[in-house]
């Protein structure tokens, strides 16, 4: 699949089959996504690929802890929905919002079932996290781990597969930590769900910012148009 096509063409899956996922295609997807950049190029990066029924129960389970309250809490307004289930402020109310928020709840109900769910951990040792001592959240850190996790969207969506990711699993890192004998020293940063896509359960197109709103020429606000 070409590149580009696969970097606008990757979107979030909420409705798998239960067809299996050979181990041959996780391994190659893998074995592509590890040549993603890390600081220093550490690699400190840790993939727990589950198939388990009982695992992936115990890890869905533990998802749906902190999916129901903010299901509910975005339902009354109380928060924003983002897409990702990180919590980030958006609009509240629209038909496109809650469309996206139950599709989500969808997905997080039959989680368990999804065929393969990818737990993304980063060793802390190998972070240098230069934003820590400034008067903000810190997100130097991730940089490490989330470029191995686009570089395996990308690869799933180049074997055909769907993906969805999701970080508030992050919330139950402790819980998590025990059930799968994580030991100490490392950070949850992702949960991936992997599967193969409902055929007419999915995005046919993507819509996002134009480039003039997300890149800016030599000064802020700026945009950075296609024309020169």
């Amino acid at each position: 699949m070409d590149l580009y096509r696969a970097m606008t063409g990757t979107p979030s899956c909420r409705y798998f089959t239960d067809e299996d996922v050979p181990h041959e295609t996780l391994h190659r997807v893998l074995d592509h996504a590890r040549f993603a950049s890390s600081g220093g190029n550490r690699q400190g990066w840790r993939i727990m690929v589950l198939t388990d029924p009982d695992r992936r129960r115990q890890i869905a389970d533990l998802h749906r802890k902190q999916w129901d309250p903010y299901f509910v809490n975005a339902l009354e307004g109380a928060v924003g929905y983002q897409g990702d289930g990180s919590g980030t402020k958006m609009e509240h109310g629209t038909a496109a919002a809650e469309k996206r928020l139950r599709r989500t709840d969808d997905f997080a109900k039959v989680l368990h079932e999804v065929p393969v769910l990818l737990v993304a951990y980063v060793e802390l040792a190998t972070l240098a996290v230069t934003d820590q001592h400034l008067d903000r959240l810190s997100v130097v850190g991730g940089g490490s781990l989330y470029t191995l996790v686009q570089n395996i969207l990308l690869g799933c969506t180049a074997e055909g597969l769907g993906t969805a990711l999701t970080t508030l699993l992050a919330a139950e890192q402790p819980a998590v930590d025990a059930a799968l004998g994580v030991p100490d020293g490392y950070a949850l940063g992702a949960l991936i769900a992997v599967g193969w896509p409902v055929e007419g359960k999915q995005y046919t197109k993507l819509t996002r910012k134009p480039v003039e709103e997300i890149a800016f020429h030599n000064e802020w606000g700026q945009g950075f148009g296609s024309a020169h």
